[in-house]
């Protein structure tokens, strides 16, 4: 059963990747067709107290047991970013390039949603912990 469809609406979003890194700000989720949605964040990050604002926005298709997210700004336009399998409890596993991305895509509540990244390469090793709260 499909549970991304309850997810429509507006969210807060609070990204930590370490102690002088996180990300916040609001994030939309609409319904673009039976199977096709657009997720779109407007954040600020800090890093060593400095901000940076910037938006970023994925396309999410479900097919099969599949929940594909794709990337659809800039250079990344259409590349894979997450392909989590809901008979693996919603995990997803991809290379891009050298680097190893495991994440998890949980949902919590009609109301929570988490989505936890690790990215492991020859010149990468984050954590990315990502935490969405609805709005009204």
């Amino acid at each position: 059963m499909s549970k991304i469809k309850y997810l429509k609406g507006n969210w807060i979003v609070k990204k930590t990747i370490d102690k002088n890194t996180s990300i916040k700000g609001r994030c939309f989720i609409k319904n673009i067709s039976k199977h096709y949605y657009e997720l779109k964040e407007d954040v600020k990050t800090k890093i060593n107290n400095q901000l940076i604002l910037g938006h970023q926005l994925f396309k999410i298709f479900e097919l099969g047991n599949d929940l594909i997210f794709y990337y659809s700004t800039d250079q990344l336009k259409n590349n894979l970013l997450y392909k989590f399998d809901r008979k693996k409890n919603c995990r997803s596993f991809f290379f891009c390039k050298k680097d190893l991305y495991i994440a998890n895509f949980k949902i919590i509540s009609n109301n929570f949603f988490t989505i936890y990244t690790k990215i492991k390469g020859p010149k990468k090793n984050l954590n990315i912990f990502a935490k969405y709260y609805r709005t009204i």
